[in-house]
């Protein structure tokens, strides 16, 4: 949005999108706005996983911040390129302004899907030692569990929420914006992938280890979650009728 009052377009933010109008598009405006727009959220990925990687041994909460964000930023930027081969959304509208062949686009499909897998493996170490906000030890037979726990069930109760704060405006971009969002599955798939490989964590911030991972202390904390309610009403009904940047 903010490229796109700087190029001369009148912008306005919506719960559901955003719209850049008033003037006709130019592959140079194209450009800009999708590509160098997204291409920050590769920047934001690499200063909050190495914030994340400085933090994660202290049993500090602010770091889950630290690791969300960079989670959510390079899910969103490969994403990105993996929809914008098929779709003309996002980094597909900026590569096919390039004019870029399919087949090419496809290429960087591929490429895009190997890196999630790859940084989702990655990512083991990064969540796993996140354990140590709630346990002593994190046993190597619980690992899938607080996997789960940890990040499969927060991505898809946000998937969730999204697409319920999008409603009646869901089908605007015909799905392509949940597709988006369904990237993620990728980044779980490297998550996963033999995780039961690795052996027990023992967190030394901590004098005992008969605490162990199960369904009864795995529960929701209700206080941020009533706050973070309120804020999506707060946006929901805010920008129902658009705010011009």
């Amino acid at each position: 949005m903010m490229l796109g009052k700087v190029l001369g377009f009148e912008s306005e933010l919506f719960y559901y999108g955003f719209k850049n109008t008033g003037k006709a598009w130019t592959s140079s405006d194209v450009i800009l706005v999708f590509f160098v727009g997204n291409a920050l959220t590769l920047i934001i990925a690499i200063l909050f996983e190495r914030l994340y990687k400085k933090q994660r041994k202290y049993s500090k909460g602010i770091k889950m911040l630290f690791l969300w964000i960079y989670l959510i930023s390079v899910i969103w930027f490969l994403g990105n390129i993996i929809i914008g081969a098929f779709f003309n959304f996002g980094i597909g509208a900026a590569v096919r302004a390039y004019k870029i062949p399919f087949f090419l686009r496809l290429v960087f499909a591929l490429i895009s899907i190997y890196l999630l897998l790859f940084l989702g493996w990655k990512a083991q170490k990064h969540v796993r030692i996140s354990a140590n906000l709630y346990f002593p030890r994190l046993l190597r037979v619980d690992t899938q569990k607080f996997l789960f726990f940890q990040i499969v069930l927060p991505s898809l109760l946000g998937i969730i929420i999204i697409m319920l704060l999008k409603i009646p405006h869901l089908t605007m971009y015909h799905f392509v914006d949940i597709y988006l969002l369904l990237t993620i599955v990728f980044f779980l798939g490297g998550l996963f992938y033999k995780n039961k490989s690795h052996g027990s964590m023992v967190f030394k911030a901590y004098d005992s280890d008969k605490l162990r991972l199960n369904r009864r202390i795995c529960r929701i904390a209700f206080f941020p979650l009533i706050i973070a309610i309120i804020i999506l009403a707060i946006i929901r009904i805010g920008l129902m009728n658009g705010m011009a940047l």
